[in-house]
C-alpha cells in the first residue's frame, strides 16, 4: 500500500489530508490549506454580479488562465480576469505544485473626526484556485462551508495510517503478548499461533468461524453503520437521491425547491452500486502500467467505503482519472524517455498470471446480520444482532438486513437452543411479509419448516415435499439462494434436505426466520457454497 501514499497527500502542504474538502473540479484540499490560498476579489466580480450579467462561474474561468505555470516560468503570475488585482508571487508546495500565497490582510478601519468608525471600501468576495488543475471559482456567501467534506478520503487515510502502525498483539497471552497471526471475526479476538491452537481449535462449532489476517481484521473491526451525509445547501436534510445531470447527491428539499427540481434523479443506493464499476478499470490499469499502482490502491480503499453519498461525491472524478490513465497508455503518451544506451524490459508475466487467477466471484460474498428495525417486537437480539430468539410462544418473523436480487448467496443458521420440539422455519421473504405468523403462511415468503423428525416446504400456506430428517440442538440449517438458476435450496448439517424447494425465484428477497421462545439460532454469513449443494442442484432437471 505504500505506493498509494502520494494519493493521500494534499497538493498544498504535502502532508496527509486533514479535514479534506472537495472542489467543484473534483480535486481535494485540506480545509486549512484552502483558507490559506483564498484570494480576495473586487465587489464588481462577485458571483451575484456575474450571474446577473449571464456569466457563470466557469465562464469566468476562461478569462482567468492563471498563466498555467511550468517549471521554467519566472515564479510570478497574475490574475488576468482581475483588472485591479496586484501581481503576486507564487510559491511551491512541498510536492512541487505551485500555489498562490494567502491574500494580503484587509485595510484596517479608521475613525472619522466625528468619532464614527469608518470601514474601508475594499474587496469582500473570495476566489479559490485549484493548485492541481488551476481552475478558479468565486465563493458564494457560504465560503468554504459550501464545499462537501471528503469523508471517503478521510477514511482511506485513517486505514492507511493504521496499517503502518505497530504490529497487533495477541489478546490472550498472559505475559509479554506475542505478535498476532490471525483475528477471528466472530470472536472479535486477535490470536498468536500458540493461543489460536490452544483456545480456538479448527473443529466443532469454532470450525465455522472466519479467521482473518490481523491487518484485515483491524479494518473489519472498524466497520460500523455508515455515517449519514447531510446536504450542503440544507444542513438539516440527509442526502436521499442522486442528480444525474449535476452528478451529485441531493436531498428531497433540493428537489422540491432547489436548482435540481427539474433534473433527472435516481435512487442513491442504485447509483452507488452503478458507479462502483471503477474497479474494472483499476484492474485493467494494473496490467498496463506499474506507476499506476498508487492510484489503484487508493481506488481499492475507496471502494471499501460503506457511505454511498460520500463515495458518489468523488466517484466521477476517480473514474475520469482511471479512464485518462488508460487513454494515455493507448496513445503511447507515457512512453519512457531513453537513449540508445539504455533499454528497459519489463517482465509482466507474473503480474498477468496473478490477475488471471483472481476469483472475482468472491467479491460478491455478503456479510449481514438480522434487522431489528423490521422484526416483530417479540424478537430478542444478541451477539451484534447475529443471534435471535423470541419471548412469545407464537411464531414471530425476523429478516436479514441485506436483500438480494442477483448472484449466488449462501448462509447458515446454527440451532443454539431447541426445547419441546418446535418447528422453526427458514427461508427468504419480501420486505412486506407478515411478521406474526409462521414463515411461509402468506404469499410473501418461501420457507422450509422443520421439527426434530422431518421437514416441509411452505409458500402461501401450501405444504409440500415432506422429507425425513429433523434438527436438534447444535444442528446447522443451510439456505442457498441461486439467482443464476432462480432456485432456493435447503440443507441440514451440510446435506441437501429434499429436492430443490422453490423455482422461478425473481425479485428482491431478504433472508428470513420464524421461531418462538423454545428456539434460539445464530446466523453465519459470508460462507462458501458447500460442494454437496452445488453438485446436487446442478443435477436437478
Amino acid at each position: 500500500m505504500e505506493e498509494m501514499e502520494e494519493e493521500l497527500k494534499c497538493p498544498v502542504c504535502g502532508s496527509f489530508y486533514r479535514e479534506p474538502i472537495i472542489l467543484p473540479c473534483s480535486h481535494s484540499l485540506c480545509v486549512a490549506c484552502a483558507r490559506n490560498i483564498l484570494v480576495q476579489t473586487p465587489d464588481s466580480e462577485s458571483p451575484q454580479s456575474r450571474r446577473a450579467s449571464g456569466v457563470s462561474d466557469y465562464d469566468y474561468l476562461d478569462l482567468d488562465k492563471m498563466s498555467l505555470y511550468s517549471e521554467a516560468d519566472s515564479g510570478y503570475g497574475s490574475y488576468g480576469g482581475f483588472a485591479s488585482a496586484p501581481t503576486t508571487p507564487c510559491q511551491k508546495s512541498p510536492n512541487g505544485v505551485r500555489v498562490f500565497p494567502p491574500a494580503m490582510p484587509p485595510p484596517q478601519p479608521h475613525h472619522h473626526s466625528s468619532g464614527a468608525l469608518l470601514l474601508p471600501h475594499g474587496p469582500r468576495n473570495s476566489c479559490i484556485t485549484c493548485p492541481q488543475c488551476h481552475r478558479s471559482l468565486i465563493l458564494d456567501e457560504r465560503g468554504l462551508r459550501g464545499f462537501a467534506k471528503n469523508r471517503v478520503l478521510e477514511g482511506v487515510i485513517e486505514r492507511y495510517q493504521q496499517s503502518k502502525a505497530a504490529a497487533l498483539r495477541c489478546q490472550l497471552c498472559e505475559k509479554s503478548p506475542k505478535e498476532a497471526t490471525v483475528m477471528c471475526e466472530q470472536c472479535d479476538v486477535f490470536y498468536c499461533e500458540p493461543c489460536r491452537l490452544r483456545c480456538h481449535p479448527p473443529r466443532g462449532p469454532l470450525a465455522k468461524h472466519r479467521l482473518l489476517p490481523p491487518a484485515q481484521g483491524r479494518v473489519s473491526r472498524r466497520l460500523s453503520p455508515r455515517k449519514i451525509s447531510t446536504c450542503t445547501d440544507h444542513e438539516l436534510e440527509n442526502h436521499s437521491m442522486y442528480c444525474v445531470q449535476c452528478k451529485m447527491p441531493v436531498c428531497y428539499q433540493c428537489l422540491e425547491e432547489g436548482k435540481h427540481s427539474s433534473h433527472e434523479v435516481k435512487a442513491l443506493g442504485a447509483m452507488w452500486k452503478l458507479h462502483k464499476v471503477v474497479r474494472d478499470q483499476i484492474s485493467h490499469c494494473t496490467v498496463k502500467l506499474r506507476q499506476t499502482t498508487g492510484l489503484m490502491e487508493y481506488c481499492l480503499e475507496v471502494i471499501k467505503e460503506n457511505d454511498p453519498s460520500g463515495f458518489l461525491q468523488i466517484s466521477d472524478a476517480l473514474i475520469r482519472r482511471v479512464h485518462l490513465t488508460e487513454d494515455q497508455w493507448g496513445k503511447g503518451t507515457l512512453t519512457p524517455r531513453m537513449n540508445t544506451d539504455f533499454d528497459l524490459n519489463l517482465d509482466s508475466a507474473p503480474l498477468l498470471q496473478s490477475i488471471h487467477q483472481l476469483d472475482f466471484v468472491q467479491m460478491k460474498v455478503a456479510w449481514f446480520a438480522f434487522d431489528p428495525g423490521s422484526a416483530h417486537s417479540d424478537i430478542i437480539f444478541s451477539n451484534d444482532n447475529l443471534t435471535v430468539t423470541c419471548n412469545s410462544y407464537d411464531d414471530r418473523v425476523v429478516l436479514g438486513k441485506t436483500g438480494f436480487s442477483k448472484g449466488i448467496h449462501y448462509w447458515e443458521l446454527t440451532i443454539d437452543r431447541y426445547d419441546n420440539h418446535p418447528d422453526p422455519a427458514f427461508g427468504v421473504a419480501r420486505i412486506e411479509v407478515m411478521k406474526d405468523v409462521m414463515l411461509g403462511k402468506d404469499d410473501k415468503a418461501w420457507a422450509m419448516y422443520v421439527d426434530n423428525n422431518r421437514s416441509w416446504f411452505m409458500h402461501n400456506n401450501s405444504h409440500t415435499n415432506r422429507t425425513e430428517g429433523g434438527i436438534t440442538k447444535g444442528a446447522t440449517v443451510g439456505v442457498l439462494l441461486d439467482f443464476t438458476r432462480r432456485t432456493l435450496t435447503f440443507s441440514i448439517n451440510e446435506e441437501q434436505q429434499g429436492p430443490i424447494a422453490f423455482e422461478n425465484m425473481e425479485g428482491l428477497f431478504f433472508p428470513a426466520v420464524s421461531l418462538n421462545r423454545n428456539v434460539q439460532v445464530t446466523l453465519h454469513t459470508g460462507l462458501p457454497v458447500p460442494e454437496i449443494c452445488t453438485s446436487r442442484t446442478s443435477l436437478q432437471p
